[in-house]
């Protein structure tokens, strides 16, 4: 048996066993997403739609309309089977079944046969995310997409370990700008660092994990969009494309493999179906998505918008307020009375200005981060910042979950603690180390010794000194 695997853009994987279409992952197909911010890098060939509809199975990863796109299920023949993740809500899957597709949930860390030579494996963790394992023949794919490892680095090393280190691959995002960063200051003037100084660190720090993984081979995947909405094309050059890739990739004994490619798992070889890694740039339009920013909220609207933020009691130990302009208003919400009595220079709270339709819609669906992650909507900071806790409390728990209580946000840790303990454990650790080099590098800063400090922990992780 021959086995293979097609890159289609962002997020989508194909494989193939003997020319045989088996599975396909995060169909999103046509169209645009995130209220019509983001558009594919490359629109998919004919060939590569008939690919994905061929494919006995799909699976779906995370909500994220970039993996879960709903116009593309219009594309999907009922007689597919759709895989998902073990998440801690079922509405994807309630969703599926609703619309009448089949629809089967992947337990976690089970293998499941999909032909004589395909198997897949399903690590959903509490990222609301997921991980895809994919052993074909005597090789193995690692599709990572755009999740974070939640404490599962070591499995997956002691699973790659078993195979060939030449067939084994790891499929992942290679920029975060899948976050929202149009930070801004009190002006309206952006605060994030330019594209030159933020792009190398991101790739450094994807070496480092495809490193860690003990893989053969990265793979580029999970990032081939563009911003098409006249209101966030400044995003564009903060993409990490190929080229970027390329240029900082910091792990010469690691071979990376560029996107939209057909990669030959006897061989180890792969053929580009582009000649050049260009972006389709015809697909920017001067409109705005369906928003116009001059657009009001009503009375109602308001009051929804505030019941939604402040029906989210595991948020206020970190926010006190949040301020929404919409049109030429501006409300704040207070998310505790108990908020409403602390010193003003003490507040923390976000500023955002978001137009009034894709704000109201991205609350009614519940997923805040689809607005966040469109980058049209703008935020300025006060004396907190949207990560670690605003943005995964906000969407990954309350939005992608149900959690919104301390009682559910208990069960909710419960329930992957008892999955994976000591994972759970390092995953966690390593969130507290990470805010503590936060304040490192603020303390550095201030005493002017951040540059040698930051020279040193780069030779520590083996990134480029200079």
């Amino acid at each position: 048996m021959r086995f293979s695997f097609e890159t289609l853009g962002n997020a989508t994987l194909a494989f193939r066993e003997d020319g045989r279409p088996v599975l396909a992952t995060d169909p999103w197909l046509m169209g645009t997403c995130y209220f019509g911010s983001w558009g594919l890098d490359r629109p998919l060939t004919e060939a590569e739609l008939t690919l994905v509809q061929a494919s006995a199975y799909l699976w779906i990863s995370h909500g994220h309309p970039d993996h879960f796109h709903i116009p593309s299920l219009d594309l999907i023949r009922p007689e597919q089977t759709i895989l998902l993740p073990d998440h801690y809500a079922p509405d994807i899957r309630n969703y599926l079944e609703k619309r009448g597709f089949r629809v089967e949930v992947m337990p976690y860390r089970q293998w499941r046969q999909l032909s004589p030579g395909i198997r897949a494996m399903c690590l959903d963790n509490e990222n609301q995310d997921a991980i895809l394992i994919i052993e074909a023949g005597d090789s193995l794919v690692v599709d990572l997409n755009d999740s974070p490892l939640c404490g599962e680095e070591r499995f997956i090393r002691d699973l790659v370990r078993r195979y060939e280190r030449k067939r084994t691959y790891a499929a992942a995002l290679c920029s975060n700008d899948a976050d929202m960063f149009n930070l801004v200051d009190s002006t309206g003037r952006r605060t994030i660092d330019p594209p030159e100084q933020r792009k190398p660190g991101m790739v450094w720090a994807l070496a480092r994990i495809v490193e860690a993984l003990g893989v053969g081979h990265y793979v580029s995947s999970a990032s081939q969009h563009i911003y098409v909405r006249t209101d966030v094309l400044w995003a564009n050059p903060y993409r990490v494309g190929w080229s970027d890739v390329v240029t900082h990739w910091s792990r010469p004994n690691i071979p990376i493999i560029e996107p939209f490619v057909v990669v030959d798992l006897d061989t180890g070889e792969y053929i580009r179906k582009h000649p050049e890694q260009t972006s389709d740039f015809s697909q920017v339009t001067t409109a705005t998505g369906d928003d116009d920013w001059s657009a009001a909220l009503t009375e109602p609207e308001w009051g929804e918008l505030s019941a939604f933020f402040r029906s989210i009691e595991i948020l206020p130990p970190y926010c006190d307020y949040l301020d929404f302009t919409v049109g030429h208003e501006t409300r704040r919400i207070w998310l505790s009375d108990k908020a409403m009595t602390k010193p003003p220079a003490g507040l923390r709270g976000t500023a955002f200005h978001a137009p009034a339709k894709s704000l109201m819609a991205s609350v009614r669906l519940g997923y805040f981060d689809a607005i966040l992650i469109g980058n049209f909507m703008t935020a300025e900071l006060h004396n907190m910042a949207l990560y670690p806790h605003f943005s995964p409390i906000v969407a990954k728990l309350a939005g992608a979950s149900g959690v919104k209580t301390a009682a559910q946000w208990r069960r909710f840790r419960r329930r992957y603690f008892r999955r994976n303990p000591l994972g759970y454990m390092a995953w966690h650790l390593s969130a507290h180390l990470a805010h503590a080099m936060d304040v490192l590098r603020i303390w550095a800063d201030r005493l002017h010794v951040k540059r040698p400090l930051k020279l040193a922990y780069r030779k520590y992780l083996g990134d480029p000194v200079a």
